[in-house]
C-alpha cells in the first residue's frame, strides 16, 4: 500500500488566477511518455485515485480536503486539460486512460481505489482493464463505464461532439460557464473561487478537446468494448461505491453499475446535480470513508 509521496515530482509555478486559499494544494509535475502533467498528492495513507476527464481536477477540491486527514489523494489533469500543457485536440479516451497508466506507474501506486466522474469512468476503466492487479475497489460519480448504447444518451454524445456545438463552445465558452453555476461545481462557491474554476478555459483548445472527447466515447468501440469485457472478467468482483445526484441520472446509470457489479452499494445525493461531490462534499466523503473502511479493507 503505498502512503508516501515517494515520486519524481517538480514544483509547478502556480498560476496567477489560482489563489492557495482557492485552490489549497502544493502542484505538482511529472514528465510522461505521453506528455507532461499537473498533479495533486496530498495526505498520507491509503491511496485514492480521483480521475476525470474534460474538465480539471478543481472539481474534487472539496472532497480531497475533507480526506487527506486518512487518504493519500491522488488526482492529475491530463496533457492539454486544465492545469496541464501540451496536448492535441485528437486527445481521445483511449489517449488519455494510456496516459492514466503510465502515471500510477511512474508513481509506483498500487491497492488503488479509483473515484471516477462522468469520462473518467472509461478513462479509469480503460486502465484498470490492463492492470487490474492495482485496484481494490471504484467509486464512480455520474459516470458511465461500457459502450454508448442507449437513444438518450448516443444522441446528447453526439450532439456535444458535433461540428457545430464543438465550434461554438470554443468561441463562447459555454460549457465551463454553464458547469461553474449551481447546476454544476457553483452551488458553494463564491465569485474568485468560480473565476478560479473556470482559469483552464481561457484557452479556446482546452474547450475544443472537451468536446471531442465526447465523440471519443462515441467512436471507441473497440476500446469500450475492451472495458466491457473487464468488467464482466477481471474486475468483476471490485466492490464499487455508486454517489449520484438526484437531479442528474436520467439514463439510469446507477442503476446499471449495480447490476455490473454484485458488491456495490450506492448513495443518492439529495436535489444534486452533475457534481455531487460539489454539492455535498460532506456527504461525499464520509460515505466514500465509511465505505473504504467496511468494504475495501476486507480485500487488502
Amino acid at each position: 500500500m503505498n502512503t508516501t509521496h515517494e515520486e519524481p515530482a517538480q514544483a509547478v509555478a502556480r498560476p496567477e488566477w489560482l489563489p492557495t486559499d482557492v485552490y489549497p494544494f502544493h502542484l505538482r509535475g511529472i514528465e510522461l511518455p505521453s506528455g507532461r502533467v499537473t498533479y495533486v498528492d496530498e495526505g498520507e495513507g491509503p491511496v485514492l485515485l480521483f480521475v476525470h476527464a474534460g474538465m480539471w481536477s478543481f472539481i474534487f477540491r472539496d472532497v480531497i480536503t475533507r480526506l487527506t486527514d486518512r487518504y493519500r489523494c491522488i488526482t492529475l489533469d491530463f496533457p492539454g486539460f486544465g492545469l496541464s500543457p501540451g496536448g492535441s485536440d485528437e486527445q481521445t479516451l483511449p489517449a488519455l486512460s494510456r496516459t492514466l497508466g503510465e502515471f500510477v506507474t511512474a508513481l509506483g501506486l498500487d491497492d488503488v481505489t479509483v473515484v471516477a466522474h462522468d469520462l473518467g469512468g472509461l478513462t479509469a476503466l480503460g486502465w484498470a482493464a490492463g492492470e487490474p492487479e492495482r485496484v481494490r475497489g471504484f467509486v464512480m460519480a455520474n459516470t458511465f463505464t461500457w459502450t454508448p448504447d442507449g437513444i438518450g444518451l448516443r444522441a446528447m454524445l453526439s450532439l456535444m461532439s458535433s461540428r457545430t456545438i464543438t465550434a461554438l463552445g470554443a468561441a463562447t465558452n459555454f460549457v465551463p460557464r454553464i458547469t461553474s453555476t449551481w447546476f454544476g461545481v457553483g452551488r458553494h462557491l463564491d465569485h474568485r473561487e468560480r473565476a478560479a474554476f473556470l482559469g483552464p478555459f481561457k484557452d479556446p483548445a482546452k474547450r475544443r478537446r472537451f468536446h471531442r472527447l465526447m465523440r471519443s466515447a462515441l467512436d471507441e468501440t473497440e476500446y469500450t468494448a475492451r472495458v466491457d469485457t473487464a468488467i464482466t472478467a477481471e474486475l468483476h468482483d471490485r466492490p464499487i461505491l455508486t454517489i449520484f445526484g438526484e437531479r442528474n441520472d436520467m439514463f439510469g446509470f446507477q442503476r446499471r453499475h449495480e447490476a455490473r457489479f454484485p458488491n456495490h452499494r450506492s448513495l443518492i445525493i439529495e436535489k444534486g446535480n452533475h457534481f455531487p461531490m460539489m454539492d455535498a462534499p460532506d456527504l461525499f466523503a464520509e460515505t466514500v470513508s465509511e465505505w473504504w473502511g467496511s468494504e475495501i479493507t476486507e480485500t487488502l
